[in-house]
């Protein structure tokens, strides 16, 4: 009994040590981030540090002229046949950055965040250097033309939608998927090239990465990335995408680790039914 209640402390301070060091370590290192994640209500899919928004009804036919006027100068529309105006790196040369394709924009992008993106988008994106203008379109025609993206686009997953929602400016190159926009270009427009995103679930963890991407301004002030405006599905599917690349094989992991464990507490009872029966005569 006396080697049951050793192996019970080591096992509690074993635990303790695993799964209390680090968020202890994380509120004393990162109070700041914690405090701004309080103060900002982080994430906040309404976006309400935005304003009110109109009602966004819109006409997608009015929609589809107000997008041929307005957008597709610099913006391609596959789903609609209407091809981006530039190869990727005159694009890039031009703006900076290479301007997404809007085919599938608002599956994954909040409609309240993109109406005030439109509208004015260096306030909504928190990016002063934002290479898209403030175009001075009424709201009847904003709504137009969400109306008309959203009657083209459907939803992405997984890949699909990293590469769509974060692909312009950032790679995954364990998965051989390289940023859209060369890195001089990024460099330049951006004032650094931005990271790889591989293995950021790994340096960052989903608590961070949620929060940084609804409002980055909040936790990282000065920083060149510029808000995105995800909704709440898919940034938990990117979240999801994000943690099964950095991780491949922690399912088959977890496996074996469970096996493991099995393993080792069947042995430690058989040790001690050993003990107990070549010990039990000198007891």
């Amino acid at each position: 009994m006396k080697e049951l209640k050793i192996l019970a402390v080591l096992i509690v301070i074993v635990g303790v040590t695993y799964w209390g060091i680090e968020p202890l370590a994380h509120s004393i290192m990162h109070k700041h981030i914690e405090e701004a994640i309080h103060k900002y209500h982080l994430p906040d899919y309404e976006f309400s540090d935005l304003g009110s928004t109109p009602p966004l009804d819109g006409d997608p036919a009015k929609g589809k002229e107000a997008f041929q006027m307005f957008c597709a100068s610099c913006h391609g529309l596959k789903a609609d046949g209407i091809p981006a105006p530039m190869d990727p790196k005159t694009a890039a040369m031009s703006f900076g950055v290479v301007p997404p394709d809007l085919s599938n924009i608002t599956s994954y992008t909040d409609k309240k965040f993109l109406f005030h993106f439109i509208k004015d988008p260096a306030k909504a994106s928190e990016f002063k250097k934002i290479a898209m203008p403030a175009m001075g379109l009424q709201d009847e025609q904003i709504a137009d033309i969400i109306a008309y993206l959203d009657s083209k686009a459907k939803k992405v997953h997984g890949e699909e939608l990293f590469k769509e929602a974060c692909g312009r400016c950032h790679g995954a190159k364990y998965q051989k998927i390289y940023a859209e926009t060369p890195p001089d270009a990024l460099k330049k427009y951006l004032g650094k090239v931005p990271p790889d995103l591989s293995i950021i679930m790994k340096a960052k963890g989903e608590h961070y990465l949620v929060a940084f991407i609804n409002k980055p301004q909040a936790l990282l002030p000065g920083t060149s990335m510029p808000r995105v405006g995800l909704n709440k599905e898919a940034t938990e599917d990117l979240m999801k995408y994000l943690d099964e690349i950095s991780d491949p094989h922690k399912e088959q992991r977890q496996k074996v680790g469970i096996i493991v464990l099995a393993y080792m507490l069947v042995m430690i009872g058989l040790t001690y039914a050993w003990k107990k029966k070549i010990w039990k005569n000198i007891h």
